[in-house]
């Protein structure tokens, strides 16, 4: 999971809105209220299975079982609804793209496919 973890930092830690920066604009740490854990670190586990579980060149297959496997045990009412999505405070569903992308190369990397993008 540490390969996956550092990818992601990576990634989505850079542009994260939460995220505090230097006067050079260079990641410092998480900048979340210490009440909240970063819900892409949380259910590390469960991201790389939804991205492994799903073969489809559409995000939306992806996001689906997102939604299913992940929103509907977190913050998510019965009815789907996400009070954090609503307002785009879900780190998660915000950088889940990116969390994606950064996933599949890990994967890419393990199985000897290294991505050129």
């Amino acid at each position: 999971m540490q390969k996956y973890l550092e990818a992601i930092r990576s990634k989505v830690c850079d542009v994260c809105i939460d995220g505090v920066f230097d006067a050079a604009g260079h990641f410092v740490k998480c900048g979340l209220p210490s009440d909240r854990t970063c819900p892409v670190e949380f259910y590390l586990p469960e991201l790389v299975d939804v991205i492994e579980s799903v073969e489809s060149p559409l995000m939306d297959d992806y996001v689906e079982v997102l939604r299913e496997r992940i929103c509907s045990h977190c913050q998510e009412n019965e009815e789907g609804i996400c009070a954090l999505r609503i307002k785009a405070e879900c780190p998660l569903d915000t950088y889940f793209m990116l969390v994606a992308e950064a996933i599949e190369e890990v994967r890419g990397e393990k199985s000897g496919h290294v991505s050129t993008n």
